[in-house]
């Protein structure tokens, strides 16, 4: 296991794991430090490394196009859920 990004803290968060002598990543999604704190929830099943950073531009992409003027990745990401971020990743 590879944590040393704090992935689970960071708004788009990468967690690398060793699947049976292959490395694969967790994406996760919505943490915040400070105040407000929240863990980043797992999107589902982890990404080879040619498909990790291709993930990480889907869930960018998906919040600009849903983002409203001013917002933090964090806050759509709060107001819109897990759900259409999911729906681009694996459909």
């Amino acid at each position: 296991i590879n944590a040393c990004g704090h992935h689970h803290a960071g708004h788009i968060g990468i967690l690398g794991v060793d699947r049976k002598g292959v490395e694969n990543y967790q994406l996760l999604l919505g943490g915040c430090e400070g105040a407000d704190t929240s863990l980043g929830q797992i999107t589902g099943p982890g990404f080879d490394e040619d498909g990790i950073v291709g993930a990480v531009e889907t869930a960018t992409q998906v919040y600009l196009a849903n983002r409203q003027d001013g917002e933090r990745f964090l806050d759509t990401y709060r107001r819109i859920g897990m759900g259409p971020f999911k729906e681009a990743l694996y459909d």
